[in-house]
């Protein structure tokens, strides 16, 4: 059975600032990030863009809720595997999609394989909540029943590639311990400590100073700092938050498009050039060379804010911050 993450929990991750700025590590980028899980063999070569997709806007989503809702599917035409090659990881971010809706089937027997073909890996998202409540207790045999239970859930029933774990919150002490410990179980399966290629991927609001992240940073392939609406100005300091437990080319900022009656970020405004996406695709931390960046709500590529009709994307945006960061590195 699928856990659908509920509406609350989706409108989170849209609607979520990053916390103050922290001030500014004083260890400087890079020297403190070859921590046990800030591995190489986690780098890729090229530029990576990755893609939040909303699967209650498939055109195979599904739910058992009014038809007056207004996230019924009902005129979806957009299919995940429309997606542009470019986009080197796809994210299935879900909510109000039924566990026994069709879309499942298709994700794992159409869109998987689709996507795969063209260079495309799939992730599920979670939030964090899954795994904090997943152990029967705090013990090293239940954080490895836990690991199991939500592998197969979560990851190789649907034939995906990894796992990506949405954190928003504050946690105790005991949180901390619990989540580092099924982090630990699960990294026997995914990530840099596995010796498999599935991905395991944290993504935040948080800065790099949160009490988890020194405990996950070695099990975790990819850390996403969700960036939205954020000056540029502040991208230097919270990168030095997260200096000491990951390399560069594990970090990757990300930018929101405007959702159906959400917030308005001001990520994708018009002219492209001048866009915060576009500088977000520029920046790079200081002395040093970011995984690239990740985009929320990629079914809604190239709206306009206070649009709210549901239509097909042309991806528009997503091409063209793959091909700009694409450039860049061609021309170092």
């Amino acid at each position: 059975m699928k856990k659908s993450w509920s509406a609350a929990a989706a409108a989170g991750l849209a609607a979520s600032l990053l916390v103050a700025v922290a001030p500014a590590s004083a260890t400087a980028p890079g020297d403190a990030a070859s921590t046990d899980g800030a591995s190489a063999a986690s780098c890729a070569a090229d530029p990576q863009y990755f893609a939040y997709y909303r699967t209650w806007r498939d055109a195979n989503a599904s739910w058992p809720g009014s038809e007056n809702d207004p996230e019924n599917p009902a005129n979806n035409t957009q299919r995940m595997d429309d997606l542009p090659a470019g986009v080197d990881v796809a994210f299935v971010f879900n909510a109000y999609v039924s566990d026994d809706s069709g879309f499942w089937d298709v994700l794992k027997n159409e869109y998987v394989p689709n996507l795969h073909a063209q260079g495309t890996r799939v992730v599920r998202t979670v939030d964090i909540g899954v795994i904090l409540d997943a152990p029967a207790a705090d013990t090293p045999a239940a954080y490895a029943a836990a690991a199991d239970e939500i592998l197969a859930e979560y990851v190789t029933d649907d034939g995906l590639d990894g796992l990506d774990v949405d954190m928003e919150r504050s946690l105790t002490a005991a949180q901390v311990a619990r989540v580092t410990g099924v982090f630990r179980a699960l990294s026997e399966h995914l990530g840099p400590q596995s010796g498999t290629d599935r991905l395991f991927i944290y993504d935040t609001n948080q800065e790099g100073t949160h009490p988890l992240t020194a405990g996950i940073a070695p099990y975790v392939s990819y850390a996403l700092v969700q960036s939205y609406g954020r000056s540029v100005s502040g991208l230097q300091s919270t990168w030095e938050s997260y200096a000491p437990y990951f390399d560069a080319c594990q970090y990757l900022i990300g930018f929101s498009f405007y959702e159906e009656r959400g917030q308005d970020w001001g990520d994708t405004t018009e002219p492209f050039d001048a866009s915060r996406a576009a500088q977000y695709a520029d920046w790079q931390p200081t002395g040093a060379t970011k995984a690239g960046i990740f985009s929320y709500a990629v079914d809604r590529d190239g709206k306009v804010p206070g649009d709210d009709t549901i239509t097909e994307s042309d991806f528009s945006w997503s091409t063209r911050l793959i091909e700009r960061q694409d450039a860049a590195a061609a021309s170092h």
